[in-house]
């Protein structure tokens, strides 16, 4: 079982699906998230121990960096715990099948960030 923290631009129909699967999910906009800067969805994501799930590859990149950058220097108190996203959204049914699939072969995500490649047609890790 992994612990998700879902961006709002995963839809609620994924979120159930990842349920299903027996994870333990955490929509942002239940958070009280709605609208948040993306710093900060990272940062509950990372406070409450969740991998986060989104759509919004291009900012979560730089995040992920800087984020890495500051924890490595010892300046930042506690790794993010994952971000996952795809370089294109795709439907709900075959992202919550990947996401599963993926966590379930790779449970330990801390500190890192892995983009789904439709093109490719598999994960790559982003980073250094």
């Amino acid at each position: 079982m992994a612990f998700f923290y879902l961006d709002e631009n995963v839809s609620r129909d994924a979120e159930s699906l990842l349920s299903q699967y027996g994870h333990d999910t955490l929509h942002c906009v239940d958070a009280g998230q709605r609208g948040r800067p993306d710093p900060e969805l990272l940062q509950a994501a990372a406070a409450a121990g969740r991998t986060l799930v989104t759509f919004n590859w291009r900012d979560f990149r730089l995040l992920h960096q800087f984020w890495t950058a500051l924890y490595s220097w010892g300046t930042l108190g506690r790794p993010h715990g994952g971000i996952l996203t795809s370089l294109r959204e795709i439907d709900d049914i075959r992202w919550a099948n990947l996401v599963h699939v993926f966590v379930t072969e790779r449970p330990a995500l801390t500190n890192q960030m892995w983009e789904w490649r439709p093109q490719q047609g598999r994960w790559f890790p982003f980073g250094w």
